[in-house]
């Protein structure tokens, strides 16, 4: 998307956001998201709302997610941390791996959204 035509302050808020590490970007969506979703239903009816404006920064949230899983193993525990805190989620497998395999689940829903939208 170019940016050059948009107000200064909406700039300055996209560049900010697209300098954040992978892990802040989906620590953000998860706390925008999914903190406060009883279900990944109703997290999927709120990114379908957020879609029929704009998929930007959707396309965002889901690139660092699979940034965060395909990367480099964070330091143990790092990814059931996010999940538990920022996403206010209790898994059933409270391990990184229970975390990854959320996380995963959550990209598989926002790409469809997003192909959707």
């Amino acid at each position: 998307m170019e940016t050059s035509s948009l107000p200064e302050p909406i700039r300055v808020r996209i560049e900010a956001r697209d300098a954040l590490p992978a892990l802040e970007i989906v620590r953000a969506f998860l706390r925008g998201y999914v903190a406060d979703a009883e279900s990944l239903e109703e997290v999927r009816a709120d990114l379908r709302r957020v879609a029929l404006t704009s998929t930007r920064s959707l396309r965002q949230d889901l690139a660092a997610i699979e940034s965060v899983l395909a990367g480099p193993p964070t330091p143990a525990g790092t990814l059931a941390r996010v999940v538990g805190w920022d996403a206010n989620w209790v898994l059933d497998d409270p391990s990184d791996r229970g975390a990854a395999a959320f996380l995963t689940e959550l990209a598989t829903l926002l790409r469809g959204v997003i192909d959707a939208g």
